[in-house]
């Protein structure tokens, strides 16, 4: 499972994933635990995408207030 350890330490650093989590993953997947480096990076992808969300309804925020900006100027 080394490529596969060595791709998940990538992906997570690029990711910006904490330590205590990347290692985790690693620790799991090197055990061959499926199970829990599946949760693992689940956990991850969810994390991601809710910060995904927060920065769109941030953007969808500022796009409105600009719109009332060029229409009430």
């Amino acid at each position: 499972m080394g490529d596969l350890t060595n791709d998940i330490e990538r992906c997570l650093a690029d990711c910006a994933c904490d330590g205590p989590t990347a290692e985790r993953a690693r620790c799991s997947c090197e055990e061959g635990r499926v199970r829990e480096t599946k949760r693992v990076l689940l956990d991850e992808r969810r994390r991601l995408l809710e910060e995904l969300h927060a920065s769109q309804r941030g953007i969808d925020a500022i796009d409105h207030l600009l719109a009332r900006v060029a229409s009430e100027m």
